[in-house]
C-alpha cells in the first residue's frame, strides 16, 4: 500500500521538505520491489539490483521533483503578490474617489508639470536629437571659409578647388535655395527651389520615387535645363503624373522635370525644385561668398581631422590669389549643430525652465500628499496596530501616489498636445515644427517622468507616514494637531516650491522687459501703416539684363501709385530685417581700394525703386533721395546711410563725394563701372535683426544699375487706411501688369514681428511656465496653511477661550505662513542669481543681475503668499472656542 502526501492543502510554512517525501516514497517502492522479487525466488542482493535497475535514476527523479516543488511555490507567491496589488489597487482607487477634491487637484498638478516637459521635450527631440533624415547623418558636415571676422558661406572657386583636393570627404556639394517663381503649373507658384553642385545627390544619396536624377553631362552651362521636384510638388502642383516625359515648369529656365524625390525630403530648408547650379555663370572671384558648402566625410574621419585638411589646401591657395582672397581657414560643423545652432541653447533654457516649473508641481503635489496623508493618520496608526507592517503601510500609499502618477502622465500627454498646437504657429522659423510630435518616445519619457516624480515626490510622504509613532499618531489625532517635525516638512516643501517659482518668475519678466526693449529699438523706418509685397519675376520671361524688368517695375508703380489711400510706393532688393543680401567693396574716391573690405569701402548694396524713403517713412537726412530724371541716361548717383557716411568720412559733408561699387554687378574692379555722385544721406536701418549692429548701406536707382538687380525684390506701400484692406487692390495690380507673377503680402508690422519670432517664443513659454508656477505656489500655500489651520482646530479654540485676540490668531497664522515662504525667497532669489546667467545670450538692454526685476519677482510671490494666507487666517478667527474643543 502506498502512502501519499497532499500538501497543496497546507499553508506553504508547513510543507515538508521535499527531498524527505521523495526520498520516503522511493525507499518504500523499493522495499516493495525488492520483496516481490524475493518471494519469486531471488536472493536479496540480486532482488535488491533488479529494483534499483527498474526504478531507474533516483537521483534525477528527486531532482525533477524538487524543480517542481520550487515552481509550485514561486507560483503561490507570485499569487499572492498579485493578491496583495490587486487589493492595494482597488483601496486606492477607493480613497482617491472619496477624495475627488485632492484627487482632481493632484491630476491636474501633475498634468501640468507633466505636459509641459513633455511638450518642450517633444520639441528638443524633434529638433535637436532626433537624426537627421538622411542616410548615415553623423557623416554630415556644413563646410564654412573662416575669415579674420567670423566664418561665412565658400566661394563657387575655392569650392571646386576644395572638392578637387579634399580626401576627407567621399562627396561634397555646393548649393543655393532661395524662393522664387515658378510658372507653367495650374498657377503661378512661389516655392523654395534649390540650386544644386553636381555631387548633391552623392552628399544625400537617395533614390527617385519616379524617373531620375540628373547626370553629369547636365550639370555644366550650357546643358538643356532639367530639374527634380519634391514628391510634394509633383503631388500637390503636377498632379501626380505616372510619367515624366512631358513636365516642364519655367522659373530661371524653361526646365524638364526629370525625377521625383522620395517624400519627405526637402533639404535645403523646405525647397521643392532642384536644378544644376553649374546652368549659372559663376564668379571666380575669391571674395564672393554665394554659396553654401555641404560635405559627407569618408568613414572614419573625424570632422576635426577633415577641417585641418582643408585649412592646408586654403593656406595654400592664398598666396597664389592674394590680394583678391579673405579665406584664413574652414570650419567644419556636423550638419545637423549647423542647422540647429540658433535655436540650441533657446530649447535647452526652455526644456530646463519646464523641468524647474515640473519640480515646482512635485513640490505642491508631495505637500498635498503629506498633508492629505496627515487627515488619515488616525486611520494609518489603526491598520499599524492591527498588524499592518511598515513596508505595507508603505507600499499601499505608493500605490495611491503611483495611481495619481499614471492618471497625470495620461491628462499631461493630452495637454503636451495641445501645447504643441498653441506653439506651432509661434515658433520661429529655425524650429521645424513639423518633424515635433508626441511619439512613443515622447510617451515613454512622461510615463517616465510621471513615475520618477512618484518615486521622488511620493515615497518621502509615505515613508514618513508609514513610520509614525501610534501613541504620538493617535494623541495628534484625538487632539488636532500637527506635529512640529510634519510641520517643518511641509514648511521645506511650500519653501522649494515659492523658490523654484521665484527663478521661473524672474526669468519671465527679465525676458518680458528685454522683448521690450527689443521692440522699442529704433528701426530706422517707420513701419506701421505700410504695406510689404514680395514679387519674383520669372527669369524665364524677365531674362537678366532686360528691360523688361524696369518695365514691369514702372508700370506696378504707377498703377499702385493711383489707388485709394496710398500715400507713397517704392521698391528694394532686400527690405530691412530680412539679411544683409547683397554686400560688397566700394571704392571711395581719394582712399586705396580695398577689395577685401577690411579697411574701408565694405558695406550693404541696395538697389531701390520709386519713392521707397518716403514709402518706408525714412527721413531723409541731407541732400536729396532719387528722382524722376535719375534714369539710365542721367548721372550716376547714389545716396549713403548715416552709418556708411560717418565711417568713410568722419567730420565732412558727405554729399558730393564719390564712390563706386567694385565688382558687384562685373569681374572688374574699377576700370569699367563709372562714379556715382553720393546726393543724400538716409537714416540706417537694421537689416539683419532688430538687435544687430547697424551695417553701413548704400542705395543706387534700379534704372542706373542692372536690370536684375530688381528681378526679385519687395515692394513698400504706405497707406492712409488699415494696410491690410489695401492686399486685393495689390494683388489686382500685380495681375493686371502680369498674370504670371505671384505676389505675397503682409504689412511692416508683421515682417517686423516675425524677425523677432524666436524671442517671443522664449519669452512666451518661460513666460507661461512662471504664470502657472505662480499660481501653483499660491494653490500650494493655500493648502499647507489649510490643512495647518484645520489641524490646529483644537489649539486655536483654546487660544481662544483663554482670551487671545482675533489678531493675535490672525498673526499666529500668517507667522506660520512667513516661516515657510520667506526662506522660499531668499533661497529663490539666491536661484535667480545664479541662473540667470544662462539668460544672457537673450537679453537686450537688459541686465541678468537686474534688481527691480528681482524685487518685482520676490514682491509677487511674497504678495501672493500672504494672500493665500488670508483666506486660513479669517477662518481661523472665526472658529467658535466651544466647538473647536469639542471636535474630533
Amino acid at each position: 500500500m502506498s502512502r501519499e502526501f497532499d500538501d497543496e492543502r497546507l499553508p506553504l510554512s508547513r510543507t515538508r521538505p521535499v527531498a524527505d517525501d521523495v526520498r520516503r516514497e522511493l525507499e518504500f517502492h523499493l522495499d516493495q520491489r525488492i520483496a516481490e522479487l524475493m518471494e519469486r525466488g531471488m536472493t536479496r542482493e540480486r532482488a535488491t539490483a533488479e529494483a534499483r535497475a527498474s526504478f531507474g535514476d533516483a537521483a534525477a527523479v528527486e531532482a525533477e521533483c524538487r524543480a517542481i516543488e520550487r515552481r509550485r511555490r514561486a507560483s503561490v507567491r507570485r499569487a499572492d503578490r498579485l493578491g496583495t496589488l490587486w487589493q492595494d489597487l482597488v483601496v486606492g482607487f477607493r480613497v482617491l474617489r472619496k477624495n475627488p477634491g485632492f484627487t482632481l487637484t493632484a491630476i491636474v498638478t501633475l498634468a501640468l508639470g507633466t505636459g509641459a516637459v513633455a511638450a518642450m521635450f517633444s520639441i528638443v527631440n524633434g529638433v535637436l536629437l532626433r537624426p537627421l533624415p538622411y542616410p548615415e547623418p553623423d557623416r554630415l558636415v556644413a563646410i564654412e571659409e573662416r575669415h579674420e571676422n567670423g566664418s561665412g558661406s565658400v566661394t563657387w572657386a575655392n569650392f571646386l578647388d576644395l572638392e578637387a583636393r579634399a580626401r576627407s570627404f567621399s562627396a561634397m556639394t555646393s548649393y543655393g535655395a532661395w524662393t522664387a517663381t515658378v510658372i507653367g503649373t495650374a498657377q503661378p507658384l512661389r516655392v523654395r527651389t534649390g540650386a544644386i553642385s553636381a555631387g548633391f545627390f552623392r552628399v544625400f544619396p537617395v533614390r527617385p520615387a519616379l524617373g531620375r536624377l540628373p547626370v553629369p553631362e547636365e550639370h555644366r552651362l550650357g546643358a538643356s535645363p532639367v530639374a527634380v521636384v519634391s514628391h510634394e510638388f509633383w503631388r500637390d502642383h503636377l498632379g501626380s503624373p505616372g510619367s515624366l516625359e512631358n513636365v516642364r515648369v519655367k522659373g530661371s529656365w524653361d526646365v524638364q522635370v526629370v525625377g521625383v524625390l522620395p517624400p519627405g525630403f526637402d533639404f535645403p530648408d523646405h525647397t521643392q525644385l532642384w536644378w544644376p547650379i553649374e546652368l549659372m555663370e559663376q564668379s571666380l572671384s575669391r571674395t564672393s561668398h554665394n554659396w553654401e558648402t555641404v560635405g559627407r566625410l569618408r568613414a572614419g574621419i573625424a570632422p576635426e581631422a577633415a577641417g585641418r585638411e582643408l585649412d592646408q589646401i586654403l593656406a595654400s591657395l592664398g598666396p597664389q590669389y592674394e590680394p583678391n582672397f579673405d579665406a584664413t581657414g574652414a570650419v567644419v560643423t556636423g550638419l545637423q549643430t549647423a542647422q540647429t545652432g540658433p535655436m540650441q541653447q533657446p530649447l535647452l533654457i526652455l526644456l530646463a525652465a519646464a523641468g524647474v516649473f515640473l519640480l515646482a508641481a512635485c513640490s505642491n503635489l508631495a505637500s498635498g500628499i503629506l498633508a492629505r496623508g496627515t487627515a488619515r493618520l488616525g486611520e494609518l496608526t489603526v491598520r499599524s496596530a492591527l498588524g499592518a507592517t511598515r513596508t505595507r503601510l508603505a507600499r499601499q500609499l505608493l500605490t495611491e501616489s503611483a495611481l495619481l502618477a499614471l492618471s497625470g502622465a495620461a491628462a499631461g500627454l493630452l495637454l503636451a498636445g495641445l501645447l504643441l498646437r498653441v506653439l506651432t504657429p509661434l515658433a520661429p522659423a529655425d524650429v521645424r515644427m513639423d518633424r515635433v510630435g508626441i511619439d512613443g518616445w515622447v510617451a515613454a519619457f512622461a510615463v517616465g517622468l510621471a513615475g520618477l516624480a512618484t518615486l521622488l515626490f511620493g515615497l518621502f510622504p509615505a515613508l514618513r507616514l508609514s513610520s509614525a509613532s501610534t501613541v504620538t499618531a493617535l494623541r495628534e489625532a484625538a487632539v488636532g494637531m500637527a506635529s512640529g517635525r510634519r510641520m517643518r516638512i511641509w514648511n521645506l516643501l511650500v519653501a522649494a516650491e515659492v523658490a523654484l517659482a521665484v527663478a521661473l518668475l524672474s526669468g519671465s519678466v527679465l525676458l518680458i522687459k528685454s522683448f521690450g526693449r527689443v521692440m522699442e529699438t529704433d528701426l530706422g523706418f517707420e513701419p506701421e501703416g505700410a504695406v510689404a509685397l514680395a514679387v519674383d519675376l520669372p527669369s524665364v520671361n524677365y531674362p537678366g539684363r532686360s528691360p523688361r524688368i524696369s518695365a514691369f517695375h514702372l508700370a506696378a508703380l504707377e498703377r499702385i501709385a493711383v489707388l485709394p489711400g496710398v500715400l507713397a510706393a517704392g521698391f528694394v532688393n532686400r527690405p530691412p530685417l530680412q539679411g544683409n543680401g547683397p554686400t560688397g567693396a566700394m571704392v571711395v574716391e581719394g582712399k586705396p581700394f580695398d577689395p577685401s573690405g577690411r579697411f574701408t569701402g565694405y558695406a550693404i548694396y541696395r538697389v531701390i525703386g520709386g519713392d521707397y524713403f518716403r514709402a518706408m517713412g525714412m527721413r531723409v537726412l541731407k541732400g536729396r533721395g532719387f528722382g524722376p530724371g535719375d534714369d539710365i541716361s542721367a548721372p550716376k548717383v547714389a545716396v549713403v546711410d548715416q552709418a556708411f557716411a560717418e565711417r568713410e568720412w568722419p567730420g565732412q559733408d558727405p554729399l558730393g563725394k564719390r564712390v563706386k561699387p567694385a565688382g558687384m554687378d562685373s569681374n572688374s574692379e574699377d576700370e569699367r563701372e563709372p562714379w556715382f555722385t553720393v546726393v543724400g544721406v538716409v537714416p540706417s536701418v537694421r537689416s539683419s535683426g532688430m538687435t544687430d549692429q547697424v551695417r553701413p548701406t548704400y542705395y543706387f536707382d534700379h534704372r542706373q544699375r542692372p536690370p536684375y538687380r530688381s528681378a526679385s525684390v519687395t515692394y513698400a506701400v504706405r497707406t492712409s487706411s488699415a494696410p491690410g484692406e489695401s492686399f486685393a487692390a495689390l494683388r489686382r495690380v500685380i495681375r493686371e501688369v502680369d498674370p504670371e507673377v505671384p505676389v505675397v503680402l503682409q504689412t511692416m508690422p508683421q515682417l517686423v514681428s516675425r524677425t523677432v519670432a524666436d524671442r517671443r517664443f522664449t519669452m512666451l513659454v518661460l513666460g507661461t511656465f512662471g504664470a502657472l508656477a505662480l499660481l501653483l505656489a499660491i494653490v500650494g500655500i493655500y493648502g499647507v496653511v489649510s490643512y495647518a489651520v484645520a489641524q490646529r482646530t483644537r489649539e486655536i479654540g483654546v487660544r481662544r477661550a483663554l482670551g487671545a485676540t482675533p489678531g493675535r490668531v490672525r498673526t499666529l497664522v500668517l507667522r506660520s505662513t512667513l516661516a515657510a515662504v520667506v526662506p522660499g525667497l531668499v533661497l529663490g532669489a539666491l536661484l535667480t542669481l545664479v541662473s540667470s546667467r544662462a539668460l544672457g545670450a537673450f537679453l537686450y538692454g537688459v541686465s541678468p543681475f537686474d534688481p527691480p526685476t528681482l524685487a518685482i519677482a520676490v514682491g509677487a510671490l511674497g504678495a501672493a503668499a500672504l494672500v493665500a494666507g488670508l483666506v486660513p487666517a479669517w477662518r481661523a478667527v472665526r472658529v467658535d472656542p466651544l466647538i473647536a474643543m469639542r471636535s474630533e
